[in-house]
């Protein structure tokens, strides 16, 4: 049995009113442009580690208006 392949970021964005989502992905710019595709009124997205001596740790957020910034 093949262990599952682990995903390097882990994206959790409010994607409607009372909607969030989590997806698992290697390319979060990919990622949040789907989001933003598929989610119309898409606010924002947290982007956290899943690998390394950071992972679980919030690395970059995500807004509608201030666009992509490094976790504070």
């Amino acid at each position: 049995m093949r262990k599952k392949r682990s995903r390097k970021y882990i994206l959790i964005a409010k994607a409607d009113i009372n909607t969030f989502v989590k997806y698992r992905s290697d390319n979060y710019l990919n990622t949040l442009t789907f989001l933003q595709k598929k989610y119309t009124k898409f606010c924002f997205a947290n982007i956290y580690s899943n690998t390394g001596s950071d992972k679980g740790k919030l690395i970059y957020t995500f807004g509608k208006h201030k666009g992509l910034q490094p976790a504070y």
